[in-house]
């Protein structure tokens, strides 16, 4: 912030936000009643007035804490230029540390790594500025941090006056000493090198390890010093991509005329189109892309160490020798995150602890244990809504290529992978096709079908032959040849107002279909689990699928034959309705802890 307040055509704002992130979370600090007095609260009032009002130069530059955008609008993010500069984990904890008690959110990792993701899907990945780099190289860091916002370089951001500054924030008493007497960055350098020769104490490296692997991703994207005029980033995911988008920037000068501290900065610069995200085609599991995935950090739970880690997602990798992917050993989960909460995760959990029970695998955790686990891996990654989770549990590494269970080493190996996936919209009113394939789904006592195991090839199989007739999944029949499930998901159909759902013998004991039918219990509609066959599917006047994903599905063609008026029926409509509401309701309830 004293570097860019020198430039001849930029002013400076302080944590314009603080007051709305007090006035917002009730956050403690020793400065509270300060900052409420000078600071306006209403963070809508401070984006629109400060941030994105007139002002007196051509440059503003807001620097703020990633963790103050709470409950401001998003619009800012495309209304604004935005800089990431991040220090090294132990620096932030053990500068935090000597104010007030660090914690996860209050270093601002998981708010950075949101930020960055939420910006790169907008097609607007910031720069991020290393503070190492920038006290070791200050004029190499700030040309390269310049050429990527599209403005000169001054020589006099390299220096500044010792003292208090006029735009100084009322909290600066706490935080400035050190930087109050600083002229430039040498004071900056040396309080670095003092530091990490005081390593922080017993009770803080517990957050230290939280905080690496955040850091580690956010590093990836850093921008290199330069003295050139058009940055060269680090190596890692997303290096040229960001790369392109700089250069494609600092070509455009000064059109985007503000910059930012350390989360993000405001604008008055246009907002810019991006393309709608496209979507893949994956029959009733069908998702939106976005780039956010390619920089997901992975829950990995080494069964033989015992030792949980988050790991970023090309470097998540399990052993040849893994049960699970030497045999197909183990049992999963698919749980959707939806505004904060996992939703339905008790049902899930007792699902993947029954099916574990049932192949006498141990998973080693408790319910609520493994449910904390979940929760840090989408927290990490700075999750709230719109994510998909799968949640495998294999029974572990094996010293040799052997079926037989006792031949293992350690626990079962742990692996969480949350997503961003959303459904096309398009695809909860347009439908799905089916295609009655000849793989059957098997009795109990050839693989229970209610286990949710990762051997999956009577699925896959089934699957395989829908799509080679340009179907979208397979309607798969019992032994008996009664209609029993689809490949991936739940099957329904709808007669004369009855919802008629398969028995439930050969089939996933399904989630969604289980709240589906208990939906229509509550409302009165009329609904069955019987037997029934394709011909009574051919005539039914609605069909649909349900699953974890993709909630309800129409379904428009069996086997060529159009279901109804070969679009979503009334009553698959209404139940879509009533689902969202029913997530909706369960979220409310907030992240209650698992029973076992």
């Amino acid at each position: 912030m004293y570097a860019f307040a020198q430039r001849s055509d930029c002013q400076v704002l302080d944590e314009p936000l603080y007051a709305h992130f007090l006035r917002l979370t009730g956050a403690e600090r020793p400065y509270t009643d300060l900052v409420m007095a000078s600071q306006d609260a209403e963070g809508s009032r401070v984006v629109a007035q400060q941030l994105l009002g007139p002002r007196d130069k051509p440059l503003l530059y807001a620097k703020h804490m990633a963790k103050h955008r709470i409950g401001v609008d998003r619009s800012l993010l495309r209304r604004a230029r935005h800089v990431l500069l991040v220090r090294e984990p132990a620096a932030v904890i053990g500068s935090f540390a000597e104010v007030l008690e660090p914690t996860l959110t209050e270093t601002c990792y998981p708010a950075l790594l949101e930020l960055y993701s939420e910006l790169r899907a907008l097609g607007r990945p910031p720069p991020v500025v290393l503070s190492d780099d920038l006290v070791r190289d200050p004029e190499g860091t700030l040309r390269a941090l310049c050429a990527a916002l599209g403005i000169d370089f001054q020589p006099q951001m390299l220096s500044w006056p010792a003292g208090p500054k006029p735009y100084d924030g009322v909290w600066a008493p706490f935080w400035y000493a050190g930087t109050h007497k600083s002229t430039g960055f040498a004071a900056a350098l040396q309080q670095l090198t003092s530091r990490k020769e005081r390593p922080l104490p017993e009770h803080l490296q517990p957050l230290l390890e939280e905080c690496r692997p955040l850091y580690a991703l956010l590093r990836r994207h850093a921008l290199r010093p330069l003295r050139s005029a058009v940055p060269r980033l680090l190596g890692g995911a997303g290096g040229d991509e960001q790369q392109q988008q700089q250069q494609r920037e600092a070509q455009q000068g000064q059109q985007d005329n503000n910059s930012s501290g350390d989360a993000s900065e405001a604008s008055n610069g246009s907002s810019q189109n991006t393309a709608a995200p496209q979507a893949m085609q994956c029959g009733s599991l069908a998702y939106l892309e976005d780039p956010r995935n390619e920089d997901v950090l992975v829950g990995m739970r080494d069964g033989v160490t015992g030792r949980f880690e988050l790991v970023w997602r090309p470097e998540a990798k399990v052993s040849v020798f893994d049960s699970g992917f030497m045999l197909g050993d183990g049992v999963w989960e698919g749980i959707r995150l939806h505004r904060g909460v996992l939703l339905f995760l008790q049902d899930h959990l007792d699902r993947l602890y029954e099916g574990a029970k049932a192949i006498d695998m141990d998973i080693g955790l408790t319910k609520q244990q493994l449910a904390e686990l979940v929760y840090q891996t989408i927290d990490a990654n700075g999750m709230r809504d719109g994510v998909h989770v799968r949640l495998m549990v294999s029974r572990g590494l094996k010293p040799t290529p052997h079926q037989n269970p006792a031949i293992t080493i350690g626990q079962p190996t742990i692996a969480i992978v949350a997503l961003h996936k959303e459904v096309p919209p398009q695809h909860n009113e347009r439908g799905i096709k089916l295609f009655t394939t000849h793989v059957r789904r098997g009795p109990p006592d050839v693989q229970d079908p209610a286990w949710n195991s990762h051997s999956k090839l009577n699925c896959i199989s089934a699957c395989i032959q829908a799509l080679k007739v340009g179907a979208d999944e397979a309607l798969m029949l019992d032994p008996q040849g009664f209609v029993a499930t689809c490949n991936s998901t739940n099957f329904f159909c709808v007669r004369k107002g009855e919802v008629w759902v398969p028995s439930p013998k050969h089939q996933m004991n399904g989630i969604t279909r289980q709240n589906v039918l208990a939906l229509c219990r509550r409302e009165g509609i009329p609904c069955r689990e019987l037997d029934f066959s394709l011909t009574q599917v051919y005539s039914a006047d609605e069909a649909f699928v349900t699953g974890t994903f993709s909630g309800q599905i129409p379904v428009r063609e069996v086997d060529g034959r159009t279901i109804g008026s070969g679009r979503r029926g009334p009553l698959v409509e209404r139940l879509q309705r009533l689902y969202a509401t029913l997530c909706d309701e369960q979220a409310a309830h907030g992240r209650a802890p698992a029973a076992d």
